[in-house]
């Protein structure tokens, strides 16, 4: 039996746990005290049942968040892609563990290995888990982009930039902060549609990846010629591979190969720590050297935010 059907029962019940903000207590014997509860709190006791009231309702939209997750698993309408998909998820840490996490902190480093040197970018990125919004700092270019769920934005020494080149970067961003970078969560993605499609075998058929077909909707924000192929290794059932054709900058339509290391478990979850980028022809054999790696140096789930962070510099 997969591990994939031996958690589902297991787990159906598990509980979601209320997040306070970094630095509040809530007190012991504290209750909301109904509709009514904040009228009755006086100065730090105010802050204390807000709070809690705030926990509150995070664990009832983890509770949605969880059933929505599962429902769109089992709507994979390819039953092997369904089992893949599924075992994935496990072995990185359950679609339950990514359903109590509300958004995603990453500083990772960019790098562009280029014939006269190397050429790193160090980045902050912010992904909101349940909405899909994402901000993007790169602290040395004075640069934030912020994508609020419709609109795309730009700033530079924080004042709106419409530099296409920045601009177009924009949509770059939402494929690696969105769709390869959270792999395999992101294939529960609103609208992504996952076939299966064969499996490929290492040298002297050592090892086995299991292939998924993913295509994006147009609400994604991605152009719809966009192909991915995610490579789930037999064994381990962990995501160990990419074969991309896509659009975006810096991409600009070629096709590449990105091969994700051993993932590191942050909170619960383990997602790939180092993603390293090599072009490749339509068969995916390489057609250069390595181009870029993109490096993940810290993680933590479930920061404190602000209430304007994926709209404003």
């Amino acid at each position: 039996m997969h591990q994939y059907n031996e958690f589902m029962d297991a787990e159906q019940s598990s509980r979601c746990k209320p997040h306070a903000p970094p630095g509040d207590t809530i007190a012991g014997n504290v209750s909301p005290g109904g509709a009514g509860g904040l009228r009755r709190c006086r100065g730090l006791a105010a802050l204390v049942c807000g709070a809690l009231l705030a926990a509150l309702v995070a664990a009832g939209g983890c509770a949605q968040r969880k059933d929505v997750l599962l429902s769109r698993l089992r709507e994979i309408p390819d039953a092997r892609a369904h089992q893949v998909v599924g075992d994935a998820l496990w072995v990185h840490g359950s679609f339950f563990a990514w359903a109590t996490h509300e958004n995603l902190r990453m500083e990772v480093t960019w790098t562009e290995h280029r014939p006269d040197g190397d050429v790193a970018s160090d980045e902050i990125w912010l992904l909101d888990l349940a909405g899909g919004r994402f901000r993007v700092e790169r602290p040395a270019e004075k640069q934030v982009t912020v994508y609020d769920g419709s609109t795309w934005r730009v700033f530079v020494d924080g004042k709106p930039s419409d530099d296409l080149v920045l601009r177009g970067r924009a949509a770059g961003y939402a494929l690696l902060v969105r769709e390869i970078v959270p792999l395999p969560f992101s294939l529960l993605d609103p609208g992504v549609k996952i076939e299966y499609v064969g499996t490929r075998t290492g040298p002297a058929e050592a090892r086995t990846w299991n292939r998924l077909l993913v295509t994006y909707p147009p609400s994604s924000g991605l152009d719809r010629s966009d192909r991915t192929v995610v490579e789930v290794e037999k064994e381990s059932r962990r995501v160990s591979r990419v074969l991309g054709c896509w659009a975006e900058p810096p991409f600009m339509g070629s096709c590449w190969r990105v091969d994700a290391d051993e993932a590191w478990e942050t909170q619960g979850i383990a997602l790939g720590h180092r993603w390293r980028f090599t072009p490749v022809n339509d068969a995916g054999a390489p057609t250069g050297p390595m181009r870029w790696t993109l490096a993940v140096k810290s993680m933590i789930f479930d920061v404190w935010l602000g209430a304007d962070v994926f709209s404003r510099p």
